[in-house]
């Protein structure tokens, strides 16, 4: 069967998520989240390049070119969303306050008007846009574990910037959790998740949920796809690679049959280790 188009499998992924057990993705979509490296191709200090909407397209389509992938990733699961929140203190800023103040960082407007002109300039490619789950964030504000205040304003700021991503044109949206969900706080956690992929879901975006931690499988909200380490991934499930190359299985055994692969946050080093990287491993899945 020839292989669909990327949209078309990142429609179908929208369509059945985790309950479409991989059948008619083929290839899989690739989708390690490689953003800062282009700022090597436009030869820019990260800060400058990240709030440049012009420069982060510009560059964000020529490392997809470089790269070969069909996905193109506008937002990789890093402080995008902390930094969003700098200018409002915890005890100050109502849930919706925050929210608000977060879609208006230049960080982030700078990514939204990105992804709107990748969108409309790049074809059949995906576009996906991660952002950091609300047990990370929290941990990367300081507030770690969580309680439900600070969920349910986490979950307000990630709603409101999934949003924006999403009618800017993005068609997956991924949510990651790199170290495990704190028990005691796992309820909060999937009451602040669940809005998100359902408003992906509304949008007829594909949702994925990425997890270091098997266990936490069982909080993911229904219509998600589950990416977990290669070991542990379940039949049907997406892949949760290293942050890593040099960790990345080397045999596409352990990855085949896998609807999306994608990786625990930003991935490491510079521009050339990852190029070589991510040609291993489609050319691997290829291989397959």
């Amino acid at each position: 069967m020839p292989a669909s188009s990327a949209r078309n499998r990142a429609r179908r992924l929208a369509r059945h998520g985790a309950d479409d057990r991989g059948q008619g993705i083929t290839p899989a979509l690739v989708c390690p989240l490689v953003l800062a490296q282009a700022a090597e191709i436009e030869a820019l200090p990260a800060g400058q390049f990240l709030t440049d909407p012009t420069k982060l397209a510009n560059g964000l389509r020529a490392l997809h070119g470089a790269f070969g992938t069909d996905v193109i990733v506008t937002a990789a699961a890093d402080d995008l969303a902390a930094c969003s929140l700098a200018g409002c203190s915890p005890a100050g800023c109502s849930p919706a306050a925050a929210a608000a103040g977060a879609a208006g960082h230049p960080r982030v407007t700078a990514a939204v008007e990105a992804t709107r002109r990748l969108a409309a300039t790049t074809g059949d490619t995906v576009l996906a846009a991660a952002l950091c789950g609300p047990a990370q964030l929290a941990a990367q504000l300081g507030r770690a574990p969580a309680g439900p205040a600070a969920l349910e304003e986490y979950g307000a700021v990630l709603l409101a910037l999934a949003k924006a991503f999403l009618e800017a044109g993005a068609h997956l949206l991924l949510v990651v959790e790199a170290e495990p969900v704190p028990r005691a706080v796992a309820d909060g956690w999937r009451s602040a998740v669940t809005p998100l992929v359902n408003v992906a879901r509304f949008r007829q975006a594909a949702a994925a949920v990425v997890l270091a931690d098997p266990a936490d499988a069982a909080l993911a909200p229904r219509g998600a796809v589950v990416c977990l380490p290669p070991a542990a991934s379940g039949p049907g499930q997406g892949i949760a690679l290293d942050v890593d190359p040099a960790a990345w299985p080397a045999s596409a055994l352990r990855l085949a049959g896998r609807p999306l692969l994608t990786t625990l946050g930003p991935v490491r080093g510079g521009f050339a280790e990852c190029r070589a990287a991510v040609g291993k491993l489609t050319a691997a899945l290829a291989e397959g």
